[in-house]
């Protein structure tokens, strides 16, 4: 019985191991020749054989290049130093007028007694008061009442 199920399986022939052969020496032979274009062209190899230097390249010059920034302007902008960073600006520089000089002064920023003497001067809600001094200064709802105590106590005494 064996012999009979041998015999009626089919041959499947020689025909797929020689196709695989045939595509894997194509493939050899496609790697030979462009290694051998490769060493013509004198395109150095990725793997790293060659006369390739040890050790770390650096990426950075020693050399400054503020000195020249002749070859930074152009029609694609100029490089300009803003907040301590040199930056690349493509506007037009303002036009500036000498004549007028702003006395820089710091102004204080406004307290919280101050905004909120302003905002009753001005008529503003006790509620909307409130928010918009723990909006401004970052405070607790309390601390903005106790400021609103304190500015109305303060005006108080000084009707007395």
């Amino acid at each position: 019985m064996m012999l009979t199920l041998a015999a009626e399986t089919s041959s499947r022939g020689w025909g797929g191991p020689v196709a695989l052969l045939v595509a894997v020496g194509a493939f050899v032979l496609f790697i030979g020749l462009h290694w051998l274009w490769m060493q013509h062209r004198g395109i150095p190899s990725p793997s790293g054989r060659g006369d390739t230097g040890s050790g770390v390249k650096p990426q950075v010059s020693s050399v400054s290049d503020t000195d020249d920034t002749d070859r930074d302007t152009g029609w694609w902008g100029r490089i300009v130093e803003r907040d301590g960073r040199r930056v690349r600006a493509t506007a037009p520089p303002p036009n500036r007028d000498d004549e007028v000089d702003l006395d820089l002064v710091d102004e204080e920023p406004e307290s919280i007694e101050d905004a909120v003497g302003r905002m009753l001067d001005q008529g503003h809600p006790y509620m909307e008061i409130v928010r918009q001094v723990m909006d401004e200064f970052d405070v607790s709802e309390a601390t903005a009442k106790r400021a609103i105590r304190d500015v109305r106590a303060e005006r108080i005494a000084q009707a007395s």
